[in-house]
């Protein structure tokens, strides 16, 4: 083996000594094997497996002026759940590496039932840069880079916010959908015309914000195939 192997693996192993890997949901030392969670609370998490499900309940959620060719989330986003911890701390917490390693993982799992398969472009939903700008990065973006590191997918930055919006948190569906209705914008469409794209984001709640997304892209591009994935769906919030 050679000197700068053996050098690596010996920093790896120094700095899992000083700084263990701990579970993101309960705090347990991971071992090599697991990553951000541990097999203990892996097997508790709602996932929905809905990516195997015909018109399911994320494309029912998306039902609009703009047709979804397939849509899916990881995962229930729930109130009182360990796992909704995942996405506060990959969103608020400045844990960029959590929502890349989410994206991985969520990746891993639907890409061997052909999730993936004809998806030309990855498309995060876009933040603007003022509040980019305020977190230090867009969740969304980070956890395409997670997918691409499985699936090889480019990932585009054609999509983008033209101005800032209120908190979607608080607001009933109506007002989400006009909270984020023409915000957002197509750069270059000529670059996207013919292909397959998928829109990632974060967690889905009523639809309103990714609905908006399509259909800018839909307006700009007539001739685009879009699906969208999120690593959760929001329940009972």
């Amino acid at each position: 083996m050679e000197l700068t192997t053996l050098i690596r693996i010996w920093c790896h192993d120094l700095m899992s000594i000083i700084y263990p890997s701990v579970c993101e949901m309960c705090g347990r030392q991971l071992v090599d094997s697991e990553k951000a969670i541990c097999g203990h609370c892996y097997i508790d998490i709602p996932f929905t497996n809905n990516h195997r499900i015909p018109f399911n309940s994320i494309e029912q959620r998306l039902i609009g002026e703009t047709p979804v060719q397939r849509a899916a989330s990881w995962f229930e986003y729930r109130r009182h759940s360990p796992c909704r911890q995942l996405i506060i701390k990959a969103k608020y917490f400045n844990r960029p590496d959590l929502a890349r390693t989410l994206g991985y993982m969520c990746a891993e799992k639907l890409d061997s039932d052909g999730f993936f398969d004809g998806i030309d472009i990855l498309i995060p939903v876009p933040m603007h840069w003022r509040k980019q700008a305020r977190r230090g990065y867009n969740q969304a973006e980070e956890i395409a880079i997670g997918i691409n590191k499985i699936t090889a997918i480019p990932i585009a930055d054609n999509l983008r916010a033209i101005h800032g919006h209120k908190s979607q948190t608080q607001q009933r569906a109506d007002d989400r959908y006009i909270n984020v209705r023409n915000l957002f914008e197509v750069d270059h469409p000529g670059e996207l015309q013919g292909k397959h794209i998928l829109i990632v984001d974060d967690v889905i709640t009523t639809g309103s914000t990714i609905r908006s997304c399509c259909n800018a892209v839909a307006d700009a591009v007539p001739d685009i195939r879009i699906s969208v994935l999120t690593i959760a769906s929001a329940t009972g919030i």
